[in-house]
């Protein structure tokens, strides 16, 4: 497939600075949604690390080698951005870094997490409002581990292909797959009353076709 940023890339490596602008203006957009939906909108650092991925871009220019999309490259190196502040904030005190907050809405719950239904209370789509029904999700893919929170984020709310999340990521198309399987089996498990009272929580994968 014709990559229409090749000959922006190229003039970038043969040192056009304005070609780096003009990738800059392109995708800082995507670069920041990415970081937004990994981090969670309400990270203080999103722009930091956005910055630091287009630092890591002028940098790494001439690692870019053709065969690969303008895009994919510029997301392998955003994927790897993310992973990296993550580890570096992981602690007790930031576990909840890796929120969707961006993705499903900046409504306030109390600060306890998902909620566990009352077995003897109504049945979940008698009480749980939208609102809820977005938290109770939220925190499920919190706590999804990063590599399957991560494939899930550039599959489902990047569309990209298999094939563009396994070069984002730096490993197969196999691997993805069964990342996304094991990511919606998870999902499954912690959101099972909701899956079970037939209420929607925006979080299955498209078949593939």
């Amino acid at each position: 497939m014709a990559d229409a940023d090749h000959e922006l890339m190229q003039r970038f490596q043969e040192g056009d600075d304005s070609a780096f602008e003009v990738l800059v203006h392109k995708y800082q957009g995507l670069v920041l949604a990415l970081v937004r939906r990994y981090l969670g909108s309400r990270y203080a650092g999103v722009d930091d690390v956005g910055q630091q991925v287009f630092v890591r871009i002028y940098r790494a220019r001439h690692t870019y080698e053709p065969r690969a999309l303008v895009k994919t490259w510029i997301y392998s190196i955003t994927v790897n951005a993310c992973l990296n502040e993550i580890r570096t904030l992981k602690s007790a005190k930031h576990r909840r870094v890796g929120s969707f907050t961006a993705v499903f809405g900046d409504g306030d719950d109390d600060g306890r997490g998902p909620g566990v239904p009352d077995p003897h209370g109504e049945a979940p789509e008698a009480h749980l409002e939208e609102g809820e029904v977005a938290a109770r999700v939220r925190g499920a893919v919190d706590r999804l581990p990063e590599q399957q929170r991560l494939a899930l984020v550039l599959s489902r709310f990047h569309h990209c292909s298999y094939e563009e999340v396994a070069a984002s990521m730096q490993t197969s198309v196999p691997a993805v797959k069964s990342l996304l399987t094991r990511a919606r089996d998870n999902l499954r498990k912690m959101l099972s009353d909701l899956v079970e009272a037939g209420v929607p929580t925006g979080t299955t994968e498209p078949e593939e076709t």
